[in-house]
């Protein structure tokens, strides 16, 4: 018997953990933000290490513009993970929100250093070099970005508007035509400003 009620004891623990953490997931993805957190929290109550919850929590504090609960969330998430790359991707995007360019590039740079074929964290790290005017950094990671994601179309957009920036026209162009075929909306107005 005592067995029995153990076994049952698990599984309803069990079945709770997945629920509550489900419920969190399908009440942000309902935009239903404010109950999601309180979904979080009841599930971090038992599980307070459980990355997912802790980063999905942080995101819908980023949603409803709570961003300093949102980082405190996704410094939390590295805490507990130091190769968590969408952990330091947040962080990075709240510096970068917040135009502190550098403490963005220092951030999505440890993105790249765990996992140098993550193509987002390089173009991250290139658009905050970019803004912070450290040209030749910004030039590179645009390139790596587009080597690992031939697809990343704004890449090649802000490598077009880099390299007009130097005066490499006809590189430009040909880095606007591509974002257009990629359909990046803005590709349109780059190609008439700079390559008529």
């Amino acid at each position: 018997m005592a067995r029995i009620f153990a076994i049952v004891t698990i599984l309803f623990i069990c079945s709770c953990r997945d629920k509550t953490s489900d419920e969190g997931d399908a009440l942000f993805s309902q935009g239903k933000y404010e109950e999601a957190i309180q979904a979080y929290d009841e599930y971090l109550k038992l599980y307070p290490t459980n990355v997912k919850s802790v980063y999905n929590r942080g995101r819908a504090y980023e949603e409803l513009g709570e961003y300093k609960k949102a980082v405190d969330d996704f410094k939390k998430v590295v805490d507990i993970d130091p190769k968590n790359i969408q952990g330091y991707l947040s962080i990075g995007k709240d510096y970068y929100r917040k135009d502190d360019y550098p403490q963005a590039a220092f951030y999505f740079d440890k993105a790249v250093k765990i996992d140098e074929t993550h193509a987002e964290s390089f173009f991250l790290k290139a658009r905050a070099n970019h803004k912070s005017g450290k040209t030749d950094e910004a030039m590179a990671d645009y390139s790596n970005a587009i080597n690992l994601n031939k697809n990343l179309g704004e890449a090649y957009l802000y490598r077009g508007a880099l390299k007009s920036y130097l005066k490499k026209n006809s590189s430009a162009c040909r880095d606007f035509r591509m974002a257009k075929s990629l359909e990046v909306e803005e590709a349109d107005k780059a190609l008439q400003q700079y390559c008529r």
